[in-house]
């Protein structure tokens, strides 16, 4: 029970990472508007400091779990999660207007995001077995 407790910290905490990306690039033309050209760098800095104190602490939470075949399950199991916390997102902070709804252009990087995002969970699971010690 405390591996499958373990492996559903790991997914809720990848879901969080994707989750605050998504929402940074969705929400791109509300920042602009607080906080006018500056907003790109706010955008980047947020992002990639999120994705370097996430990955650590997944690789962190990785090394902890016993090598199991249950461990592939975190390539998918962040999707539900990451489809609740968004649902949640927009039903507490919803776009004031139409306006506010994030451009195509968006919608694509957002998709092309989440389709890559195996790849990062593929990565980060290796560089964390990788550190584990073998018996």
């Amino acid at each position: 029970m405390a591996h499958f407790l373990k492996l559903q910290s790991i997914s809720i905490f990848l879901a969080v990472l994707l989750l605050l990306n998504i929402q940074l690039l969705a929400n791109s033309g509300r920042l602009y508007l607080i906080m006018g050209n500056i907003y790109m760098m706010f955008i980047t800095a947020i992002g990639l400091a999120s994705l370097v104190l996430f990955t650590r602490l997944i690789v962190k939470r990785i090394r902890q779990l016993a090598p199991s075949p249950w461990n592939l399950s975190l390539y998918v199991l962040w999707l539900p999660y990451l489809a609740l916390f968004t649902y949640v997102w927009t039903r507490i902070i919803p776009a004031p207007s139409e306006a506010a709804w994030p451009s195509p252009a968006v919608g694509l990087f957002i998709i092309a995001l989440t389709f890559t995002f195996p790849l990062y969970v593929f990565i980060v699971h290796m560089v964390a077995r990788s550190k584990q010690p073998t018996t």
